[in-house]
């Protein structure tokens, strides 16, 4: 049973804000192409940018369709939160948009272009059949390649799980369990190989290290809620949106006001710290550095943090 409900997860990609907009734009592009090549063969679709006024009707309706749909993608992110969706529930809402845009076409063209010897309901039935496979091609595409996009990093992830399991030496506490919003362990990472996370709405953005490479996972949680059970870990938040690898910073630099956590990888854009943070992270610091000076282990940044928490003091 659990395997059936699997196959009908959606990708989870699909509800990240950057592939809800770009997919609109994606569909409003398509769409251009589909109906330069079909108006010729419809007795039904008037779309032309031949002279003004139909450039002017054909403008008018792409931008109320263009709102429908931006209108339409907003309500889905803002509702991830109360609804679970499944791959049915992502379908039935496409459908939703391509009944309310063929509601309109059917009501612009009723209104506004002159009358045709095809019936309401004719009208209403070709618009529906049309405007659902302009929107169907682009999202299978863009599902199709949300899917690939997951199982790459489902088996990025497993060859790394099947890496720790191969370290004969690894004991309980240096590995961080992660559990999606339904309390399911998703992964476990070793605490040497995670470097931060990057909190993206309704996911958290996992950024580790496998065999030298810096990949990333996508978890589907509440922020507050992997902060929580991370706590007695060397994870900590130092912005809203960001939490650090203790283990893994290089230093604190200063710009302006501002701090920046740099880690240790090149690849990594430095990280801001909120004031709010501040405090709390530089606890964390320290009782990292404590327990490392005690074990005869390397500090993390411990001059840096120092001459950070000095500034500060005497701002």
């Amino acid at each position: 049973m659990a395997n059936i409900y699997k196959d009908k997860e959606l990708p989870k990609f699909l509800l990240d804000k950057r592939y809800l907009l770009g997919s609109v734009f994606f569909i409003l592009t398509f769409s251009v192409l589909f109906m330069a090549i079909y108006s010729p063969f419809s007795s039904t679709a008037w779309f032309s940018l031949t002279n003004l006024q139909d450039f002017g009707m054909t403008a008018a309706f792409y931008l109320v369709a263009l709102a429908i749909m931006l209108i339409s993608k907003l309500i889905m992110y803002n509702s991830q939160a109360q609804v679970n969706f499944n791959l049915w529930k992502y379908i039935l809402w496409i459908v939703a948009e391509v009944i309310i845009i063929s509601i309109f076409y059917t009501h612009f063209t009723y209104v506004f272009v002159t009358p045709s010897e095809e019936s309401l309901i004719n009208i209403m039935a070709k618009s529906f059949g049309c405007i659902l496979l302009i929107i169907a091609i682009p999202y299978t595409i863009l599902t199709l390649y949300a899917a690939y996009k997951a199982k790459a990093e489902e088996l990025q992830m497993l060859q790394y799980e099947m890496s720790l399991s191969n370290e004969s030496s690894m004991v309980y506490p240096s590995l961080i369990n992660f559990y999606d919003y339904n309390g399911t362990l998703k992964l476990t990472i070793n605490s040497d190989s995670l470097y931060y996370m990057e909190s993206q709405d309704n996911y958290i953005k996992i950024h580790y290290e496998n065999s030298g490479k810096l990949c990333s996972y996508m978890l589907r949680s509440r922020t507050k809620t992997i902060e929580e059970s991370l706590a007695d870990t060397s994870i900590v938040r130092c912005q809203r949106s960001y939490m650090v690898n203790v283990m893994k910073i290089n230093h604190i630099k200063k710009g302006g006001k501002a701090r920046y956590i740099v880690l240790s990888h090149d690849d990594i854009r430095p990280i801001p710290v909120s004031k709010s943070y501040f405090k709390n992270l530089i606890s964390k610091i320290d009782k990292y550095n404590s327990a490392a000076l005690k074990n005869g282990q390397h500090p993390a940044a411990l001059a840096d943090v120092s001459e950070t928490i000095a500034d500060d003091t005497n701002e």
